[in-house]
Protein backbone atom coordinates (compact mmCIF):
# COMPACT_ATOMS: atom_id res chain seq x y z
CA UNK A 1 0.00 0.00 0.00
CA UNK A 2 1.40 3.27 -0.91
CA UNK A 3 2.56 5.74 1.49
CA UNK A 4 0.39 9.11 1.47
CA UNK A 5 2.84 12.21 2.17
CA UNK A 6 0.47 15.97 2.67
CA UNK A 7 1.86 18.25 0.45
CA UNK A 8 1.23 21.99 1.13
CA UNK A 9 2.09 24.25 -1.60
CA UNK A 10 1.76 28.17 -1.13
CA UNK A 11 -0.52 29.98 -3.78
CA UNK A 12 2.98 31.93 -5.11
CA UNK A 13 4.49 27.93 -5.40
CA UNK A 14 1.17 26.61 -7.38
CA UNK A 15 1.49 30.19 -9.47
CA UNK A 16 4.84 29.33 -10.28
CA UNK A 17 4.40 26.11 -11.69
CA UNK A 18 1.51 27.05 -13.58
CA UNK A 19 3.99 29.43 -15.38
CA UNK A 20 6.74 27.06 -15.62
CA UNK A 21 3.92 24.43 -17.25
CA UNK A 22 2.40 27.42 -19.75
CA UNK A 23 5.80 27.65 -20.70
CA UNK A 24 6.91 24.80 -21.89
CA UNK A 25 3.73 23.67 -23.10
CA UNK A 26 4.67 26.82 -25.31
CA UNK A 27 8.25 25.72 -26.40
CA UNK A 28 6.75 21.85 -27.23
CA UNK A 29 3.87 23.29 -29.40
CA UNK A 30 6.56 25.51 -31.26
CA UNK A 31 8.75 22.49 -31.80
CA UNK A 32 5.94 20.58 -33.23
CA UNK A 33 4.88 23.04 -35.43
CA UNK A 34 8.22 23.50 -36.61
CA UNK A 35 8.52 19.32 -37.22
CA UNK A 36 5.54 20.04 -39.19
CA UNK A 37 7.19 22.46 -41.96
CA UNK A 38 9.59 19.56 -42.98
CA UNK A 39 7.91 18.15 -46.20
CA UNK A 40 7.28 14.47 -45.89
CA UNK A 41 10.59 13.29 -48.31
CA UNK A 42 13.49 15.38 -47.49
CA UNK A 43 16.72 15.99 -49.10
CA UNK A 44 19.96 15.45 -47.12
CA UNK A 45 20.04 19.01 -45.82
CA UNK A 46 16.30 19.40 -44.86
CA UNK A 47 17.06 15.92 -42.84
CA UNK A 48 19.69 17.01 -41.30
CA UNK A 49 17.98 20.16 -40.11
CA UNK A 50 14.80 18.16 -38.77
CA UNK A 51 17.17 15.67 -37.04
CA UNK A 52 19.24 18.67 -35.59
CA UNK A 53 22.46 16.69 -36.55
CA UNK A 54 25.24 17.65 -39.00
CA UNK A 55 25.37 16.48 -42.36
CA UNK A 56 28.46 14.23 -41.35
CA UNK A 57 26.19 12.76 -38.29
CA UNK A 58 23.74 11.96 -41.05
CA UNK A 59 25.96 10.71 -43.44
CA UNK A 60 26.75 8.26 -40.55
CA UNK A 61 22.75 7.60 -39.68
CA UNK A 62 22.63 6.58 -43.29
CA UNK A 63 25.52 3.93 -42.79
CA UNK A 64 24.14 2.77 -39.83
CA UNK A 65 20.91 2.12 -41.27
CA UNK A 66 18.45 4.94 -41.83
CA UNK A 67 16.85 4.48 -45.34
CA UNK A 68 17.56 6.66 -48.20
CA UNK A 69 14.16 6.78 -50.84
CA UNK A 70 16.21 6.74 -54.21
CA UNK A 71 14.23 7.29 -57.62
CA UNK A 72 16.54 8.06 -60.74
CA UNK A 73 18.89 10.70 -59.50
CA UNK A 74 16.88 11.97 -56.69
CA UNK A 75 17.30 11.07 -53.36
CA UNK A 76 15.21 11.85 -50.13
CA UNK A 77 14.76 10.62 -46.75
CA UNK A 78 11.61 9.64 -45.31
CA UNK A 79 10.42 11.78 -41.94
CA UNK A 80 8.59 8.74 -40.85
CA UNK A 81 12.18 6.77 -41.61
CA UNK A 82 13.69 9.69 -39.77
CA UNK A 83 11.54 9.43 -36.77
CA UNK A 84 11.54 5.44 -36.74
CA UNK A 85 15.20 5.23 -36.66
CA UNK A 86 15.70 7.38 -33.77
CA UNK A 87 12.93 6.01 -31.56
CA UNK A 88 14.86 2.42 -32.81
CA UNK A 89 18.60 3.81 -31.44
CA UNK A 90 16.79 5.22 -28.01
CA UNK A 91 18.96 3.64 -25.32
Amino acid sequence: MPMKIPLELSDEAIQQIGTVMQEMALKAFKVAGKRQQFNPYMTKKEAAQYLHVSPVTLAAFIRQGLPVVVVGNIRRISRTAADQFMVAHQL
